[in-house]
């Protein structure tokens, strides 16, 4: 009987154990996702301000592509006449 009193406290340990070792993982678990998470946010913020700068530098290259153009007519104009 005191075998079977000793399985049973070494099973309870490792039992404890167990549940210790699994509530690590939860954590780990949840910081890990809070992490991700605060990331994610960084990223799409960044990924924002890109799309913005990109609309911007979009205008600007319509803004120089018709000055070029008005140029080149002039310069037409000019050599033309």
């Amino acid at each position: 009987m005191s075998n079977a009193k000793n399985k049973d406290v070494e099973l309870e340990k490792l039992i404890i154990q167990t549940n210790e070792v699994l509530k690590e993982i939860r954590d780990e678990q949840h910081n890990t996702k809070a992490i991700i998470e605060q990331n994610h946010k960084v990223n799409m913020k960044k990924f924002s301000k890109l799309l913005e700068y990109n609309e911007i530098n979009d205008m600007i290259n319509q803004v120089f592509e018709k000055r070029i153009c008005s140029i080149e007519k002039l310069l037409y104009d000019v050599f033309k006449g």
